[in-house]
């Protein structure tokens, strides 16, 4: 699935989507996740790794509170919160915004304004 949603703001999965679609969103998110489990359990933190392809498909999240990474089987989870901003999404206006200031005068042969 390749739709944004969720990016800047607080989302969950959709029903139509797959918890392997889910993990995959947030694996590419770069902020704050909440993965809330069958048992009710939930856990905050920044997904870093998943692999659908296991013998047993995980998800792999640095604890919030703790810093210690969490191993979540993809059978266990129910639902994917995006709670936080994406980190990297401000760099990438930023650059955005920088490139097309060195654009318009790379151009016209002028010199490209600093700051």
């Amino acid at each position: 699935m390749n739709d944004q949603r969720g990016l800047n703001h607080p989302t969950h999965r959709d029903v139509g989507d797959s918890v392997a679609d889910a993990i995959d969103r947030a694996f590419h998110y770069r902020g704050d996740v909440l993965v809330r489990t069958e048992d009710g359990a939930a856990v905050t933190g920044y997904l870093f790794n998943r692999n659908a392809r296991a013998s047993e498909p995980f998800a792999q999240l640095l604890e919030k509170e703790t810093g210690k990474a969490v191993s979540i089987p993809y059978r266990r989870i129910t639902q994917v919160d995006f709670i936080g901003p994406d980190a990297a999404s401000a760099s990438a206006r930023r650059f955005a915004a920088f490139q097309s200031r060195e654009d318009g005068p790379a151009k016209t042969g002028q010199r490209a304004p600093l700051g």
